[in-house]
């Protein structure tokens, strides 16, 4: 089975990555506006998250619904994904709703895609939270070892390992909207 595994960092300034992601001959979409609804079950604090708790997601873009199903595997940044568009966005909130599922968080961004051999580059500029770069390689390969791939690439674009950030937006608006623990030191 193959995973998602993405590495993320906060970014300064998303001008000089784009400069530099050019140069590596990297194209990148005009931007989207994304709205995410995430949706997590009944009675589980984000903070009680645990390996294999599933979350949902119902994302609007461009006209579209698109559902996901993610659960983690090592931390909430290696996850098996699964997503469907969909026609019907309200039923598909009752549906998840009779599954004993709530919304917890909202996050809205703009985001602009590239790819750069097997890696998906995101450049996100996130409502609340600010800019940052996710890059993602779909594998079956040990988890540990492409993430230390993608950490050499976000070296190569000149990013520092201070500057990742271990949690999804989801969690780091949540954590903010309670006042939790440091961003980049939580890891579930």
């Amino acid at each position: 089975m193959k995973y998602e595994i993405e590495v993320k960092a906060k970014e300064k300034d998303l001008n000089i990555l784009i400069a530099k992601l050019k140069e590596l001959g990297c194209v990148l979409s005009s931007p989207i506006i994304q709205d995410d609804y995430i949706y997590n079950q009944k009675g589980i604090d984000l903070k009680d998250h645990r390996h294999n708790t599933p979350v949902l997601r119902i994302r609007e873009q461009e006209g579209k619904t698109i559902f996901t199903v993610k659960k983690n595997r090592s931390d909430e940044l290696d996850c098996i994904e699964k997503e469907i568009e969909v026609s019907n966005k309200n039923i598909l909130k009752e549906i998840i709703e009779l599954l004993g599922f709530e919304q917890t968080v909202e996050v809205h961004k703009k985001r602009q895609k590239g790819k750069y051999g097997d890696y998906e580059i995101c450049l996100d500029e996130v409502q609340g939270l600010g800019s940052f770069i996710e890059v993602e390689k779909i594998s079956d390969e040990d988890g540990k070892v492409v993430k230390n791939e993608l950490l050499d690439f976000l070296k190569k674009l000149g990013i520092n390992k201070e500057d990742r950030v271990l949690i999804g937006y989801d969690s780091q608006i949540w954590l903010k909207s309670s006042q939790g623990p440091s961003l980049r030191k939580l890891n579930f």
